[in-house]
């Protein structure tokens, strides 16, 4: 075990002085603390991608890749037809359907 020589001040040290035997839990317990608001601050897409990383590196689950998805896209203007719209042909079949 390492002994660690620490300065508090008064303030700090009356709050501390009752508590010396549970020291170490107490600095336990605050380690986890800053590195539960140090992964918050990392952001959902850092750790995202992180999870990511860990299945991909598994071999066991193949993930999609990113270019894949990127297909250029091109806009195409309706062909204007003649007639009913469809919805009204549907309603129409259907009540020929229960007739």
């Amino acid at each position: 075990m390492i002994t660690i020589p620490l300065q508090l001040s008064n303030e700090l040290a009356r709050q501390v002085m009752p508590l010396q035997d549970r020291l170490p839990e107490i600095i336990e317990l605050g380690l986890r603390q800053i590195a539960v608001v140090r992964t918050a601050e990392v952001g959902y897409p850092q750790v995202k991608q992180q999870a990511l990383d860990a299945l991909a590196s598994t071999g066991i689950v193949t993930l999609p890749r990113a270019a894949a998805h990127r297909k250029a896209s091109t806009r195409r203007t309706p062909i204007k037809a003649g007639g009913p719209p469809a919805s009204e042909m549907i309603i129409a079949e259907r009540r020929e359907s229960y007739e």
